[in-house]
């Protein structure tokens, strides 16, 4: 299955070295320049997992041609690459965990998904033993808990 993702779950399984359970769930994840530089820059934990993906390639960067205007301005760049590259070449799962860019890609008629139901389904494909260790370390070196609501659901 292929998927355009944004920055903070590639971030989040970067963070604690565990692409492993994005490739073992989707063939392919395509994603925008913008989540790219975000995820690839200086400072980032984890990039150097993000580069091997990129040149394994699994992990697919793609430009994005038009950013409409129904998509808002407020969103970060990553977020609004994604589900502009998302409607751009007609993929309609996206993995997001930011609550008011899920909003939008719903909207839209985007298929979401975040950190939380990838754990999930990994567990339930029993490619993880457990949910709970891994979203632990999530929430201690990567984005959990910073910018989205996943501990309050997963508590």
């Amino acid at each position: 299955m292929t998927v355009i993702c944004n920055a903070t779950p590639l971030i989040n399984f970067a963070a604690i070295a565990r692409l492993d359970i994005l490739q073992a769930r989707f063939e392919q994840i395509i994603i925008p320049q913008a989540v790219c530089n975000e995820t690839t820059g200086l400072g980032f934990p984890g990039t150097q997992y993000v580069l091997q993906a990129i040149a394994s390639g699994w992990l697919q960067v793609r430009p994005v041609t038009y950013i409409a205007s129904i998509i808002p301005s407020e969103l970060d760049d990553g977020e609004r690459e994604a589900i502009a590259l998302a409607l751009e070449i007609g993929q309609q799962r996206i993995l997001l965990d930011e609550r008011e860019a899920q909003q939008v890609a719903h909207k839209l008629g985007l298929q979401v998904m975040g950190t939380l139901g990838i754990l999930l389904l990994a567990k339930n494909n029993q490619t993880i033993p457990q949910v709970r260790p891994i979203l632990d370390h999530m929430m201690k070196v990567g984005k959990l808990g910073k910018t989205t609501d996943i501990p309050v659901i997963a508590r």
